[in-house]
């Protein structure tokens, strides 16, 4: 997957869980919202900007009322942002690999891939 899919999907995914009930405000959601724009905004590319504009915007609306996890099982935000992760990984391997320097720009997920929102898989 292409770095442009994988932020296409990504920003899909989390505009989709943010017009759920109780997840707008989540700190599930938030968490995550913020730790992919920090990812976004590395990306080149119209897609990322678009995402990056989404994901803004989903922020901003989630701060208005913000509340804690409400331990959703499972939490929604966290295995769309782990496969974006792991697109990202895969998208910065490959091009080491072409680039004849493993590891360099590679992208890493955080401890179990979870991006430390505080639900039951970050721990």
């Amino acid at each position: 997957m292409t770095t442009e899919a994988a932020a296409r999907e990504l920003r899909e995914e989390l505009r989709e869980i943010a017009a759920v009930e109780g997840c707008a405000g989540c700190e599930c959601l938030l968490g995550v919202a913020a730790q992919a724009l920090a990812d976004l905004r590395r990306l080149p590319g119209d897609e990322a900007r678009d995402a990056e504009a989404d994901v803004r915007r989903l922020l901003a609306a989630g701060r208005q009322a913000p509340h804690g996890c409400l331990e959703c099982d499972p939490c929604l935000p966290v295995e769309p942002y782990r496969r974006f992760r792991a697109a990202l990984a895969a998208a910065g391997a490959a091009q080491s690999a072409a680039a004849g320097d493993a590891g360099h720009d590679r992208v890493e997920a955080g401890p179990g891939g979870c991006p430390g929102c505080g639900c039951d898989g970050c721990g």
